[in-house]
């Protein structure tokens, strides 16, 4: 067995050599260093075909140190790496260049980390419930019934009877008749989508596979799993031109019908974000009816938008103090008394109340979903937790991406109850439990690594949510 202290000691250590020592007066401690033929090491004297005999057998103890290293002895490599940062007589008698074929492989290496993940918003301004399985989901609205109506003045008698068609909360005459009143009902349905993927290694790749750069194979998948889940989700509202529209009342848009009558400082149409846009898109919002015309609580928002307003959005939600010519503020056009550095305008400063009523969230999935609008488009929406605007649906028991590897379909001769040296009873199949799956398949030796999820989702209220595409004309 080589002893490899003594090797490193003979070979490294500039106070020790074999058969003597250092003189004082040696050339810094006279290793390597030739003169006229010979070498000088203490009193002895070398021949040159002795200093290559000896060069030879150096270098030979060197290299089973090495291999040795490389087999994974950490004494070896303790005292190799102690002998490579050594002085320059014992760099020159080990110098890289002496083992090409030995060096010639790249040592140090390591695998880079992964990038981070982006944020998951969806269960935000989703409502993300439970479905017990694959057939198709029905979710039902039931409206009306909530109204109080008014009086018909016009088709109403002297005790003030109101039409009978108007579902009208009104007071009833001595004997009359109750007026009678209806509901209406109203269907969304969408189904479950099972999604998944499955990446087969072959045994060799495996073993050979000394970083583990592979081995994170389960948690790669779990990623792409939870980005699929926010890119479907998106995808449902990015740019949804048949849910966001005028006629449904959520666009941000001075012209839709339920902004008509109560006048507006200003004109907008699908405006940029701002604290302007921003006011305007609650207008929208407080102005929303229910099918019987009577208001809707909206006390909490969510405010979603891509990562290129990101900036914005944030210096909007966090200023401390908010300076406006409109709602509140005046705005007076120019010529009625203006100058043209006095525009005759009342500018109003306010705390930034909106900071505790809307929340922020980046959509990184936005302009990959929307390629037309995705980087410009803002969203509102109400709590998702009372009606919603969205539902994402996920298969009870089943709410998260489930990790799976396949069983190898061989077992070893010899292992558990299996075959020729098996401890088992003849027909026996127990030894299957002891397969490690990291032993392949039996045909290829492959290792099979998969993933599976279920979810399906739909939109569902269209005045629970307020959208610009941001490309208009901004608001003032």
């Amino acid at each position: 067995m080589v002893d490899f202290k003594e090797i490193a000691m003979n070979l490294f250590d500039p106070s020790f050599t074999r058969g003597g020592s250092f003189s004082e007066g040696s050339d810094a401690a006279g290793y390597g260093e030739f003169e006229r033929g010979t070498r000088q090491v203490g009193v002895r004297k070398f021949t040159e075909k002795q200093q290559q005999r000896e060069y030879q057998r150096q270098l030979k103890e060197a290299m089973s140190l090495f291999r040795k290293t490389l087999a994974g002895d950490e004494l070896a490599g303790y005292f190799f790496k102690r002998a490579m940062k050594n002085d320059r007589q014992v760099r020159e008698a080990l110098g890289i260049s002496d083992f090409p074929n030995l060096f010639g492989d790249i040592i140090d290496r390591s695998v880079l980390a992964n990038y981070k993940e982006t944020p998951y918003t969806y269960p935000m301004w989703c409502h993300v419930e439970q479905i017990n399985d694959f057939r198709t989901a029905r979710r039902i609205r039931v409206d009306l019934g909530t109204g109080i109506g008014t009086l018909q003045a016009a088709n109403a008698s002297a005790t003030g009877q109101a039409n009978p068609n108007s579902q009208s909360l009104t007071p009833i005459e001595i004997g009359g008749p109750y007026i009678e009143d209806k509901l209406s009902d109203n269907s969304y349905t969408y189904n479950l989508m099972k999604f998944g993927r499955r990446m087969p290694f072959f045994w060799e790749t495996m073993i050979n596979d000394d970083l583990n750069a592979l081995k994170d194979t389960p948690a790669r998948f779990g990623m792409a799993m939870r980005r699929m889940e926010e890119f479907f989700a998106t995808s449902l509202i990015a740019n949804n031109t048949n849910f966001f529209k005028k006629a449904n009342n959520n666009v941000v848009d001075s012209g839709i019908s339920n902004l008509a009558t109560p006048p507006q400082p200003t004109t907008f149409h699908m405006p940029p974000l701002s604290i302007a846009a921003l006011q305007q898109a609650m207008l929208v919002f407080s102005y929303q009816r229910d099918l019987t015309n009577q208001p809707i609580s909206l006390d909490a928002m969510i405010l979603m938008v891509p990562p290129a307003l990101e900036v914005w959005a944030n210096n909007i939600m966090n200023a401390t103090q908010l300076g406006l010519n409109e709602q509140g503020g005046t705005l007076t056009a120019a010529g009625a008394g203006a100058t043209a550095t006095n525009y005759n305008a009342e500018r109003l400063y306010t705390t930034n109340w909106m900071k505790g009523r809307v929340k922020l969230v980046v959509n990184y999935q936005l302009p990959i979903v929307d390629t037309t609008n995705g980087s410009t488009g803002w969203y509102l929406f109400s709590d998702p937790n009372y009606r919603p605007a969205v539902v994402f649906g996920k298969l009870r028991g089943h709410t998260t991406p489930e990790l799976f590897m396949k069983l190898p379909n061989s077992v070893a001769i010899g292992e558990g109850n299996m075959g020729p040296g098996g401890t088992g009873f003849p027909g026996t199949m127990g030894g299957a439990n002891s397969g490690n799956p990291m032993e392949g398949d039996f045909e290829t030796d492959a290792i099979h690594y998969k993933i599976r999820n279920v979810f399906g989702g739909v939109t569902i209220d269209p005045i629970m949510a307020v959208y610009s595409n941001g490309t208009g004309v901004a608001a003032t």
